[in-house]
């Protein structure tokens, strides 16, 4: 299984990218919201899944482990394939995806493309509870669009809100990440 690739990105399109590891050159599936991270000739590191099919293999790229793992939930869900769950994740982010399923909103899951209401009401049955899928308050999202405002890397931002004491109000958490955000520039 192939869970993390390292190495130069040789050229990108639309929805995918080629990154150049070993001198050889793998085609990856990204998110455009992704995609308008990377450059090419930049060196990067993402984490990946791998999906074999009968005749094929695929390759399918995350900018966070969080993000790859709600890829995993949303293809275990019936009538949903890798590249439905990648058009899911390209509308709706990490937080997105959770408040969703925790406040059964329908209508966010029948805004994707491909996505109606039978297999709307699937998603929110199949994935209501499952690990990884936690309530983000209204308070940590507003610290992490703060956070993203300031020019926090989000995978950064999401890593620091979760080790925050969750009881704390918006401006504590927000003192505590910049402040655990600074002590991590300073090593």
């Amino acid at each position: 299984m192939i869970s993390t690739l390292s190495g130069t990105i040789a050229s990108l399109g639309v929805d995918s990218c080629v990154i150049e590891v070993g001198g050889v050159g793998l085609h990856v599936h990204l998110t455009p919201r992704h995609i308008l991270k990377l450059r090419a000739g930049d060196k990067t590191s993402i984490d990946t899944r791998l999906v074999v099919r009968e005749d094929e293999l695929s390759l399918f790229g995350f900018q966070s482990a969080q993000e790859r793992e709600q890829f995993d939930l949303l293809c275990s869900v019936s009538g949903i394939g890798p590249k439905l769950a990648m058009t899911t994740l390209a509308g709706m982010d990490a937080i997105g995806i959770a408040n969703a399923v925790n406040n059964q909103d329908e209508a966010a899951f029948r805004a994707i493309p491909g996505i109606g209401p039978k297999t709307a009401k699937l998603i929110l049955i199949s994935l209501g509870g499952k690990v990884g899928l936690s309530a983000a308050t209204p308070e940590k999202e507003r610290v992490l669009q703060a956070l993203l405002q300031l020019g926090t890397e989000e995978s950064q931002a999401r890593k620091v809100l979760a080790e925050i004491d969750g009881s704390l109000g918006e401006s504590e958490a927000l003192r505590a990440a910049l402040a655990e955000l600074g002590k991590g520039k300073l090593k």
